[in-house]
This record gives C-alpha cells, structure tokens and sequence, in this order.
C-alpha cells in the first residue's frame, strides 16, 4: 500500500510539474478584423503574463485573413489562432493533416462585422440596401476568397440570383487600391478596412450600401487550437482561455474603447484610431443595413453560434470547399471556454456592444 501511495503521489507530482511548465507560444491573429480585437488587447496589455505559468513566451504573428493563419496552424507553425467563421470552419476539416478543434467564440454580429458590401464612390445613390445589390448584377466585384466575406457574397447571389460580370479573388489591400482608382464597381469585406475606405470616417473610396444584417445573415469569429497541443498542455488551453475572458471584457467596457482603437492603430499600418473605434464601436446607418447591435461576445458556442457554424459547413461543402458538411467529433469544443466562464462567475453572453452614434468617436 505504501509503495502505491508513493507512486501515485509521483505520478501527482510529475504532472502538477507538467502544468506549471512554462511554455512558448505562437499565436496568430488579424489586427485587421475585429473578431482579433481581443487578441490586440491581450498582446497590447501582455495579458497573457497573469494566467500563463512564469517564463512563457508568446508570439504573435499578424496575417491579413485568416486562410493565412489555417496554413500556418496545420504546419505545426501556430498553435493557436483567431478566425472569421468560414476559415475556422475549413481549418477543423483537414483533420488528415492535423486535426484542429475550435474551443471559443470571439464575437458574433448580425452581418455587420464581414458580411458588408461597399460600392465604389462614384456610384449610384441608392434608396434601399436591396436597390443596391440589384445594382451589382452584370458589374465587377472582389472579394478575398476563402474568406467569411467571400461566404457572404456567394450567399447573397444565391439569395438574390444577381449576375456579376466577374467576382475577382482579391486582398483587402488590392481591393482597396482597386476601388480607389475604379478598376472595380464593388467589394465584400471586413472590418477595420471597411471604416478605413469608407465614407463614414475614412477615405471615402467607398460606400456601405449592405449588410448581413439586410439579410438576416449574421457573421462570428472563433478561438482555433491544434488539437495535439490542447491533448498535451489543457492547462495552457485553460488559461490562454481565462486570458481570452479578461480581454473580451476590456474590450465591452466603453471605458476601454479608446484605448482599443489606440492598441489596434498600434498594430495596424493606416488604420487610425477614429476608423479603429468605428470599426467596433460605430453605427453604421440603418439606410446601408446598419444594425442596433454592432457586436456581441457570447465567448461560447450558443445555440445562435453552433447555428451559423452549422450553415457554414454545409454550405462549403456544397459550394465544394469542404468535403464534409457536419463538423468532426470534438471538432466544436468549448468545454474548457464553459469551465472557464464558470470558474469567473461570469454571465454568459459576456456583453452586448450597442452601435454608438459617430459624434461618440474619439478624435
């Protein structure tokens, strides 16, 4: 019995030791979409210092969207990543190369985060977001492809049976050069770049004239881990996720929202603090498809989540993205987020952001 006693409290001991190893990190994420605004704060603040065991390192790798970041993961390059919803959705389907699980949500918005159409300036003046997409039918558009915004666009051709001349597969920066010097008619993109070369607070290079909201389609982000890592170190899970929680709650506290705009500037090249704190923060008129509520953090997959992400699966695999059109077991795992969100004695969703008039933005 003693020799038992003895090897139990070993085995004890040499994984309490495991847990309380330091570990490095490689974290990326997309300054340039608001669904990574926590990570901006978490990286801004070193957040991470307070929950992950002393002499960890974390590195943060920035990427302009989030198929960028899936390539990385799955080369065993990033063990944790920031996603819009369809990356995330494709990034658990290449199990066969590494499987990839998703553990929580960053934000979810009715359509007013990546599912945003803009028109180049110069076009028409329209009386309604439905007027406008109609506009759309035989003109040039771009989008990322691979994208959320991408998903979005074949949705509403779907929805709308408009006929673009051509849907050009393009990066948020061409697009933005490209509708600067009218190469293209219009563009499906994300926030920050939709507040940077729009007309509201940036360029004025483009017009929102949709959203998701028009259509009820509502966009998300989500917290992607390697599943080897998560198998190997749940304790790193746990706190990067206790992590996660403190900086979504930074980020919903309006006493916090310049200084967001300020972290993002920081991390961001031409992205200025007013764009910034539109891009979150910001009502976009109900006239181009605004929304009362420009985001929410619900931090786990609600029903609401686990619906979009549903859709999304069984629309990639139908457009012949995806080869599946149901997540993996385990692929959807947000246990750990619920422990967390428990343990903190929060109320979940964490909090609402109500899309705020433009004359709040701080200059």
């Amino acid at each position: 019995k003693l020799k038992t006693g003895l090897i139990l409290l070993a085995a004890l001991a040499a994984g309490t030791a495991a847990a309380a190893e330091p570990v490095k990190l490689v974290v990326g994420y997309q300054p340039y979409d608001t669904i990574s605004y926590s990570a901006v704060v978490i990286r801004a603040l070193e957040l991470w210092k307070k929950h992950l065991p002393p002499g960890s390192e974390v590195e943060f790798q920035n990427a302009l969207q989030g198929s960028l970041i899936v390539n990385q993961m799955l080369a065993n390059k990033q063990q944790i990543g920031y996603l819009g919803d369809m990356p995330a959705v494709v990034a658990t389907t290449k199990r066969s190369v590494a499987p990839i699980d998703l553990v929580a949500n960053t934000g979810l918005s009715p359509g007013q985060r990546c599912n945003v159409i803009m028109v180049r300036a110069d076009a028409p003046k329209f009386s309604s977001p439905q007027e406008a997409v109609r506009w759309l039918d035989g003109k040039t558009l771009a989008t990322p492809q691979g994208s959320c915004a991408h998903r979005f666009l074949g949705l509403v051709i779907e929805t709308t049976k408009i006929k673009p001349a051509a849907i050009l597969n393009q990066s948020i920066e061409v697009i933005a050069t490209n509708l600067r010097a009218g190469k293209i008619d219009a563009a499906v993109l994300w926030e920050p770049s939709v507040s940077r070369i729009g007309d509201i607070v940036g360029e004025g290079f483009a017009r929102i004239v949709a959203t998701g909201h028009t259509f009820g389609i509502s966009d998300a982000g989500a917290i992607a881990m390697r599943e080897d890592f998560i198998k190997a170190r749940p304790d790193i899970v746990e706190a990067w996720l206790r992590t996660e929680l403190e900086a979504q709650q930074y980020v919903l506290d309006p006493k916090n929202w310049s200084k967001v705009a300020q972290f993002v500037k920081s991390q961001t090249a031409g992205i200025t603090v007013p764009m910034a704190w539109f891009s979150i923060y910001g009502a976009i008129p109900a006239a181009a498809g605004g929304s009362p509520i420009r985001d929410e953090k619900p931090f786990v997959f609600d029903q609401r989540v686990h619906k979009l992400l549903a859709e999304t699966y069984v629309y990639l695999h139908q457009a012949k993205v995806i080869d599946v059109d149901k997540p993996a077991p385990g692929a959807l795992d947000d246990s750990i987020a619920r422990k967390v969100a428990q343990a903190a004695g929060v109320t979940l969703p964490l909090g609402i952001i109500k899309a705020q008039e433009v004359s709040k933005m701080p200059k």
